[in-house]
């Protein structure tokens, strides 16, 4: 349907720009708040204390025009129903002004301030002339909750506010029901119809909430579906085992060569791991914990059993070259001396070794491929494909695994070391089953976390002096200014690199740099002086977030770590917790505000990965702990996602809808959306 709206083109421009391509999509450009425009009070009940906007009836007696300097200034005396007078003044707006007419009653919106002893207008709207009762229907800015829009490009709230209010009623022609009526009964949702028109223009601040609950379900339900129809769609490609019996000799037999003892959360994974390869559905599985906590042992594991066991090949997948390379050498070192071949395929490789790589794998001479995200569209083939383990999952998505669909679907293990709590794994993640590693090995240290001031921060040079007489290697990181600004990111890191010189003149030529500017060559050049005793302090953004271990370093300051979220900041001071040292973590913060301090508080308390990760939650929304949503669906309030028995509820229904309506439009269409994302890429 043709965008029909009285506007200009370049409205409409910006609109279509936007996905506002029809009045069914412009219906669907929800409000973002209201105000409560029912009460029409008087003079006396005015709070000037609240920073909202007010609804008065005033009756104009007299109206002065006079300029002082560039302005242009309206004085206009006016009684309201009780009779009290009153004057006001409008600056600069001779069309606002031209409306009010001598001895007329109107209906003034605006949020009033006192200045010079009267009242003061910001961005008032005026109704003209008293309405008779029968009249106030009709009206859209006065008498109702009226909705506050987002600005869009230039286009005003108050312009969709009345653009809206003419189109609602085609909501009835334009909407159907997709829901079955018992699904609506099982959770007293508002129907579509009636979510539309309260969404806008709510009868009451009760239906704002009935229509809220509604969108929100929606967006939840729709997460699920669509998760479910993509485990269903990946689990096509069934590897069939025929009930082939678990090898516990196999495991032991690794477990044997390892020089430390799992810890019982690994071998609860493990178990669980072992147990959906036996399955006959493609495992689709979530690992969580922090860095550090056995993850990649445990896919070795796994990895070498599949080979024993079956002759299956695996694939270790990982976002960067320098991952690639450390995945690479833990792998080795496990796997190399239980005569697996295991090779790395990386951007760096020259095309000669990368061909004699590749048509090894595919003869299965090679059991292990280490292999970054980045060459997910080479021509690589494999020769018995079944294990696929993938380190920072939220950067590998639908669209990604759908490389693995020509290979019969293999089973998936997805890594993440960023915090995600339950709730919002099972709402955003809901294809994968969920495992946790939540037990580190017992001789590793709390890490001693303090905030501390700049001052604090100069005092801390001689205590640091020591730790690197001891060997000790420090980290100093700061934020970027603005994280999509590529040159900002430079420039805070060179500002930091040369204060962190003035601070240490006597080992200025033992401090390095790192930051998200230089080519990866350069990177690896840098962590390797790091490593290899060239600098006894890195000055870094946060790029070393996902870089290379360096056991020796046990110090770190954030430098003005109010910036960072918590599940971030718990992320960077993990990295100097690798080894059975006591780890230091200073958060330098300039900001003496109560939310910023118990905030960091938060972090000197707890190293407890899950509590941090609901406080960010919190604080600072979906958005901020899922870097990239594969649903898009991220804006829904914490009161849903926190409800972790709303959620399951809503998954099992999903589940319900899927079984018992398979044919109901809304869920081929997204079907198509998801073999769309898909074929976007196998193209």
């Amino acid at each position: 349907m043709k965008l029909q709206l009285k506007t200009t083109q370049r409205y409409i421009n910006i609109l279509q720009k936007n996905w506002i391509s029809d009045l069914k999509d412009f219906l669907q450009y929800f409000p973002r708040d209201y105000e409560n425009r029912k009460d029409i009070i008087t003079l006396d009940q005015i709070n000037l204390n609240d920073k909202v906007s007010v609804s008065v009836k005033w009756f104009v007696t007299e109206k002065k025009f006079f300029q002082r300097w560039r302005k242009k200034i309206y004085d206009i005396r006016f009684k309201d129903e009780n009779g009290d007078n009153w004057q006001i003044s409008i600056y600069n707006a001779s069309f606002l002004a031209s409306k009010i007419k001598l001895n007329n009653w109107y209906v003034i919106i605006w949020k009033p301030s006192f200045k010079f002893g009267r009242f003061v207008f910001s961005n008032p709207q005026v109704t003209h002339s008293i309405l008779i009762e029968e009249e106030k229907e009709k009206v859209h800015a006065t008498w109702r909750i009226y909705p506050i829009y987002s600005e869009l490009s230039g286009i005003s709230p108050s312009w969709f506010a009345e653009k809206i209010w003419n189109i609602l009623p085609e909501v009835d022609n334009l909407f159907e029901e997709y829901l079955p009526v018992e699904f609506l009964e099982k959770f007293n949702l508002m129907d579509v119809k009636e979510t539309i028109k309260n969404i806008h223009y709510p009868k009451d601040v009760d239906k704002v909430r009935q229509a809220k609950k509604r969108i929100f379900f929606d967006r939840l339900l729709r997460i699920q579906l669509f998760s479910l129809i993509n485990r269903d769609e990946y689990r096509k490609g069934s590897i069939v085992l025929n009930k082939v019996n678990i090898d516990r000799n196999i495991i032991r037999e690794i477990i044997s060569k390892l020089s430390f003892e799992l810890t019982g959360a690994q071998k609860r994974v493990l178990k669980d791991v072992i147990e959906n390869i036996h399955d006959n559905k493609p495992m689709m599985r979530l690992l969580q914990w922090d860095v550090g906590s056995g993850k990649t042992i445990v896919a070795a594991i796994v990895a070498y059993y599949v080979y024993k066991k079956f002759g299956w090949q695996s694939v270790f997948l990982a976002p960067l070259e320098v991952l690639a390379n450390q995945h690479y050498k833990t792998l080795a070192k496990l796997l190399l001396p239980l005569w697996l071949r295991i090779e790395l395929l990386k951007w760096s490789l020259t095309k000669d070794q990368k061909e004699k790589i590749k048509f090894d794998l595919k003869q299965w001479k090679i059991n292990v491929l280490v292999w970054t995200h980045a060459v997910l569209q080479d021509n690589v083939d494999f020769n018995n494909l079944k294990f696929v383990i993938i380190d920072e999952q939220h950067k590998f998505g639908v669209r990604q695994r759908a490389v693995f669909n020509k290979f019969n679907n293999p089973h998936i293990l997805q890594m993440s070391a960023t915090p995600i709590p339950r709730s919002m794994a099972l709402a955003f993640f809901g294809e994968f089953d969920v495992s946790v590693i939540d037990e580190m090995p017992k001789w590793r240290k709390e890490i001693y976390t303090k905030i501390i001031s700049e001052d604090e921060y100069i005092k801390l040079k001689q205590w640091i002096i020591t730790r690197i007489m001891q060997k000790q290697k420090v980290f100093i990181v700061t934020p970027l200014i603005e994280e999509s600004e590529k040159m900002e990111e430079l420039k805070a890191a060179t500002v930091e690199f040369e204060n962190v010189k003035q601070l240490f003149p006597e080992i200025k030529d033992r401090i390095g740099l790192l930051h998200g500017r230089m080519k990866s060559s350069q990177k690896d050049q840098v962590m390797k002086d790091f490593q290899w005793d060239k600098y006894d302090i890195l000055v870094s953004t946060t790029v070393i977030e996902v870089w290379v271990d360096v056991p020796e370093a046990t110090v770190m300051v954030i430098k003005n770590s109010e910036r960072f979220g918590l599940s971030q900041l718990h992320q960077l001071r993990w990295r100097i917790w690798r080894n059975e040292l006591q780890a230091y973590c200073f958060l330098e913060t300039k900001k003496k505000s109560w939310d910023t301090y118990k905030r960091l508080k938060a972090m000197e308390d707890t190293n407890d990965w899950f509590k941090l990760a609901e406080l960010d939650l919190q604080s600072r929304g979906a958005g901020e702990i899922l870097w990239t949503m594969q649903s898009g669906e991220a804006d829904i309030p914490l009161e849903i996602l926190s409800d972790i028995r709303f959620v399951e509820e809503v998954r099992q229904w999903a589940e319900w809808l899927l079984e018992k309506y398979p044919w109901l439009e809304w869920l081929w269409w997204l079907k198509n959306q998801l073999d769309e994302r898909v074929g976007k890429l196998l193209v």
